[in-house]
């Protein structure tokens, strides 16, 4: 006898009415459909049961968005305001419900009550995850949340203690805030305290709130009007020998368009001084001479420094906090990063006609590129930051005892980027906002050279820019052993003069470049390059050449009539 069986992988609706007109119609006895109704609707019952008891739903689970909250009251908002704002957008997108939560429907979990892991506070949980050394889950009510943020305080503190007290040379704090993370996500080879994942998401105020103060919006420190420009730069110089040229640098790109925030490393402890006088110099100069309308320039110091360290997450902390310091001062549409070794090939004017183009306009600028077997080593093996700093490559450590971890995000692309990037207004804002990117962020703290893969991580998977990058940084570098090296008129060769003039860069700007050590390649850059394709320049000479031309015509001509009167 042959069946023919419904199909049952349709609404729930449909399959019920499926499998009841299979019953009437199959050619079993009275007696056997009578039995099968009865065993599949206790079946039925049962599974009912275990979908409401686990807080499961037939829905897809709600997506990790960012939202435009920060875009709306940044600038505006007080720092209060923006942390209650993110907060409740957390809750939202969890479900979290701290009146309306029950342990047995409810499966992310808000946990407040840490002490010694201060930055895990209001990170969500899995509620499901079973904690062998409390006894069970959290769902299952055996377990309170306290005894958990009280495990994690624990076991963070003991393993901080062990790493501290084996290599003596790591930075406390960043012993800490790994071995906080490693204990809140419970299933890594580390610490072992589950065998499933507990870290949900972080809450990114609690995590980086001190850290990165600028996650916080705050008004902008110019006073009077929203000011606004077509770009913004930020300038990040790590010692004092490398000032005078970036004082060039500046003067170059700076035709009023753009704005520039410095980053100078702490380390360098004589040349903030230097900066903020130069600053204050060529503010009063310029509106003296009336070069500036205002009193107040366009060149600003970060409020946040960190102290740069190669292969580090400090580089990607340097960058955010400066990107999201700028969102704050003014309005701008393209954000680009620099180095006081870079030497530019187009005015600002011209970098932006290219940027606000019709091909370019609204992209993100990111040259990146997958990697797997790089990016598997760089991912999961967590790294820490030594005091000593024995060398540049030495300067962070792999312990062995601590294994290796895998990414919140196991479907994600991974890819290995060019540090020097070009960002919209509106991706460097999602930056801030994004909860997914911020949960990467904490958990890439702890990566190898992290600032060669955050960002275009990001871009990459996300559901709305991913579609708007162009894989092109805009610079030309030389590499020798994985580090850039300085260019000398032998590279001119690699970088020719774009014709004709006034056409598209292929790159904006060059690295490294020694001004005082080759004067003929900066010089041979302004004449084929710069001045050659400043299109206002161009233009300017041309108006000036066809007023000459008229003016000398209207000469003429009266000379003309003063000989014909004298006949």
């Amino acid at each position: 006898m042959t069946f023919t069986r419904p199909e049952f992988d349709g609404p729930p609706r449909r399959a019920v009415r499926g499998a009841l007109l299979w019953l009437v119609r199959s050619r079993l006895s009275f007696r056997r459909r009578m039995i099968l109704a009865i065993v599949s609707f206790a079946g039925f019952i049962a599974f009912a049961t275990v979908m409401l008891r686990s807080g499961m739903d037939f829905a897809a689970p709600q997506p990790w968005k960012s939202s435009d909250v920060y875009q709306a009251i940044s600038g505006t908002a007080d720092a209060d305001a923006a942390a209650t704002s993110l907060r409740d957008q957390v809750d939202d997108i969890t479900g979290v419900d701290d009146k309306a939560f029950h342990p047995m429907t409810q499966r992310w979990v808000k946990i407040e009550e840490f002490d010694y892991c201060a930055i895990l506070q209001g990170a969500t949980f899995d509620a499901f995850t079973d904690i062998p050394a409390l006894g069970g889950s959290i769902a299952e009510g055996v377990v309170s949340t306290a005894q958990v943020a009280k495990l994690i305080d624990q076991s963070a503190m003991e393993a901080k203690n062990r790493l501290m007290d084996r290599y003596g040379v790591f930075f406390e704090r960043d012993v800490q805030r790994y071995a906080c993370y490693a204990a809140a996500e419970g299933s890594n080879s580390h610490l072992h305290l589950t065998t499933q994942p507990l870290l949900h998401r972080i809450d990114p105020m609690s995590y980086f709130s001190k850290l990165i103060p600028s996650l916080t919006p705050s008004t902008s420190p110019i006073p009077g009007e929203r000011r606004r420009y077509n770009l913004a730069y930020l300038l990040m110089i790590h010692k004092a020998s490398i000032w005078e040229q970036s004082q060039q640098l500046m003067e170059v790109l700076d035709d009023g368009s753009a704005v520039f925030l410095v980053h100078i490393d702490p380390l360098a402890t004589e040349l903030a001084g230097k900066v903020q006088e130069w600053i204050h110099e060529r503010d009063a100069r310029r509106f003296a001479t009336g070069e500036a309308p205002r009193a107040l320039g366009n060149v600003f110091i970060v409020q946040t420094s960190y102290e740069g360290m190669w292969g580090h997450a400090s580089l990607v902390w340097m960058q955010l906090s400066g990107f999201w310091e700028l969102l704050d001062l003014a309005d701008w549409d393209f954000v680009i990063n620099l180095s006081g070794h870079d030497w530019p090939l187009r005015t600002s004017a011209e970098i932006y006609r290219t940027l606000n183009s019709t091909k370019h306009r609204g992209k993100e600028h990111i040259e990146f590129w997958t990697e797997p077997s790089d990016m598997a080593n760089r991912l999961t093996r967590p790294h820490l930051g030594r005091s000593d700093r024995p060398s540049v490559e030495w300067s962070l450590v792999h312990p062995r005892e601590v294994g290796l971890r895998f990414p919140p995000f196991l479907n994600w692309n991974w890819c290995k980027q060019h540090q020097w990037m070009m960002l919209t207004y509106n991706f460097v804002t999602d930056l801030r906002t994004n909860l997914d990117a911020l949960h990467l962020l904490a958990y890439m703290e702890h990566t190898w050279i992290p600032d060669e893969s955050y960002f275009c991580a990001v871009v990459a998977n996300h559901q709305k820019f991913a579609y708007n990058v162009v894989n092109d940084k805009k610079r030309y570098l030389r590499f020798h052993r994985q580090h850039p090296v300085k260019l000398t008129m032998e590279d001119a060769l690699w970088f020719p003069p774009e014709e004709p003039a006034g056409a598209e860069a292929k790159y904006f700007f060059v690295r490294k470049v020694n001004v005082s050590e080759n004067p003929d390649l900066v010089d041979w850059i302004r004449k084929h390059h710069i001045d050659k394709h400043d299109t206002a320049r161009i233009w300017a000479k041309e108006k000036d050449k066809k007023k000459k031309g008229k003016q000398s015509t209207q000469a003429g001509g009266e000379q003309s009539a003063l000989k014909v009167d004298d006949v």
